[in-house]
């Protein structure tokens, strides 16, 4: 078998333990904690899902960041913000790596903005999470710093 296919035999199940973890993470971890999907059948499924949801840029970043020195829940806000940025690290790498067309940062770039859009829609219909604008800002420039560790390793072509 030769290198390149091996290698590429490996991307691909990287890239599918990667989505298998990311989809644990983001949805299914608190799925599992809920034990069910009943809170869509609540009554108050409408206030809810307004109560999860976050449109003001910025506003969950700078709650975080003037939280991160409190003693209890500092640890909790900086998990947040750094893992937000960190979990989308390897959607920058891995999209241009397996994608040909993902090389082109005018073609990565809203691909990415929509898989995170995508999420987020999810967390919130599902009310396994929340819609906040920051995670989109923090999940992009992950992902953005992914592309750019791809970029200083392999040259456009």
């Amino acid at each position: 078998m030769k290198t390149k296919t091996i290698a590429g035999i490996t991307a691909w199940l990287l890239f599918i333990l990667y989505i298998a973890a990311m989809l644990y993470l983001l949805l299914f971890q608190r799925l599992i904690s809920a034990g069910s999907l009943e809170s869509l059948a609540e009554p108050d499924y409408a206030q809810a899902f307004l109560a999860r949801l976050e449109l003001v840029p910025f506003r969950t970043i700078i709650e975080f960041i003037g939280l991160v020195e409190t003693p209890t829940i500092g640890d909790l806000a900086f998990r947040n913000l750094v893992g937000n940025i960190v979990l989308f690290v390897p959607i920058g790498i891995f999209l241009p790596l397996l994608f040909r067309k993902q090389r082109s940062f005018r073609v990565f770039l809203p691909t990415t903005v929509l898989l995170i859009c995508a999420v987020e829609i999810t967390q919130i219909v599902t009310l396994l999470g929340t819609c906040d604008v920051d995670d989109l800002i923090l999940n992009t420039a992950g992902a953005c710093a992914g592309y750019a560790v791809f970029r200083s390793f392999v040259r456009p072509q």
